[in-house]
């Protein structure tokens, strides 16, 4: 279920509802998702720790830019995180952490053949959480949610541009990572996590070919 205050927010912004760079205020949140001002005001704070929106003082709050110099940042911090969380996963991962695992990923194949691409990005974002969670280090668990959201706000944009080949191909390599770690191959699941971050340029290619960002 995403039914807090920092779920839906971060949904609006991955998802366009809330355009980068637009500023937003409390007040105008808290009417538009029927929620407290408090809940609000944690929820940006959250949200502005991860860098997904900015706050300032006597300016407001605004929702950060989708640019290349982003997109770089984000990419070249998760090869070299996830291709490491990965690698751990496969020393630490509990049987209960593989099948979460696989179970974030049940039935994508329909989803993307369906092109519900917010469906898809949740089941993502459940499958890279799960991961995370599989090293049993907090510290990683939060560095890895927080670059994939950022992640998200390209990924989401770029899908609708995809041949549903590719992103057949791009979720089915997540499958490889899960083999690996089950294994307890950490090099191997190393490989298999930088294999499926390597699509992730070409999807933001996809997502900087259109001149305008797709609300859904």
């Amino acid at each position: 279920m995403r039914n807090t205050a920092y779920d839906r927010m971060l949904d609006a912004i991955i998802f366009g509802e809330l355009q980068p760079g637009s500023s937003v205020d409390e007040k105008f949140l808290a009417e538009h998702f029927e929620l407290g001002v408090a809940a609000v005001r944690d929820a940006l704070l959250r949200l502005s720790l991860e860098g997904i929106v900015e706050r300032q003082p006597r300016i407001g709050t605004r929702i950060t830019d989708l640019g290349l110099r982003e997109m770089q940042d984000v990419f070249e911090a998760r090869v070299l995180i996830e291709g490491g969380c990965a690698s751990l996963a496969a020393e630490r991962a509990t049987a209960e952490n593989i099948t979460a695992m696989r179970t974030a990923l049940d039935g994508f194949e329909d989803v993307i053949e369906k092109r519900d691409f917010r469906t898809l990005v949740h089941m993502d974002q459940h499958f890279h959480r799960a991961l995370a969670a599989a090293t049993h280090n907090r510290q990683i668990e939060q560095k890895v949610v927080q670059l994939h959201d950022a992640a998200c706000r390209f990924w989401y944009f770029g899908l609708h541009r995809m041949d549903p080949s590719t992103v057949l191909a791009d979720i089915a390599a997540h499958l490889d990572v899960v083999a690996a770690i089950e294994q307890r191959d950490p090099a191997a699941a190393a490989t298999a996590m930088r294999a499926v971050l390597g699509h992730f340029p070409e999807t933001v290619r996809n997502f900087f070919s259109t001149s305008s960002i797709p609300i859904a």
